[in-house]
């Protein structure tokens, strides 16, 4: 992911760890953008380990608080929500969901669209062909200060002896 509002295209990198990466040609795949701040089942779900079952009200005003913030100060935002059934559909998430929904129809030029037709609706401007014709770049250059297997990397190191200060034997690896 790259945006949480904005579809996109997104690029190959050469990744250079002492100098700048370098940016290559973007895909033809539309990104349609999806972020976990959309998404019903981390702040929803009781799954034993995670926060889940969270204040409702508190989900409803921040996707409504995200849909504003699209709808006000992004161009073409796309407010790709993710919701399961076993979720949503539970009568308690229903109704704030309800809540949303009609917020949203009350704002002009809405669509409401699944990611296939966004899409195929989707038009690709100046900067999305000039990033399509980069060259290729793609890889990762060796971090700095490391050897490569063979020139010069010890495989089994001298074992340290027994610490001085704490008086314990180091630990060792079995083999």
């Amino acid at each position: 992911m790259a945006r949480d509002l904005v579809p996109y295209h997104p690029q190959r990198w050469q990744i250079n760890w002492e100098k700048a990466n370098v940016a290559g040609t973007a895909s033809s795949v539309i990104e349609i953008p999806v972020n976990w701040y959309l998404d019903d089942f981390p702040p929803l779900a009781y799954t034993g380990v995670s926060t889940g079952m969270q204040d409702t009200e508190t989900i409803f005003r921040r996707w409504r608080d995200i849909f504003d913030y699209a709808y006000q100060r992004v161009e073409n935002p796309v407010f790709a929500s993710c919701v399961h059934p076993q979720i949503i559909g539970q009568a308690h998430n229903m109704l704030w969901y309800e809540r949303l929904v009609e917020h949203i129809v009350g704002h002009d030029g809405v669509w409401f669209a699944t990611c296939e037709e966004i899409a195929k609706a989707w038009v690709d401007d100046d900067e999305d062909k000039r990033l399509m014709s980069l060259p290729d770049a793609r890889g990762v250059e060796p971090a700095p200060g490391r050897l490569e297997l063979g020139a010069g990397l010890i495989r089994n190191p001298p074992e340290p002896e027994r610490g001085a200060a704490t008086g314990r034997a180091p630990l060792t690896r079995r083999r």
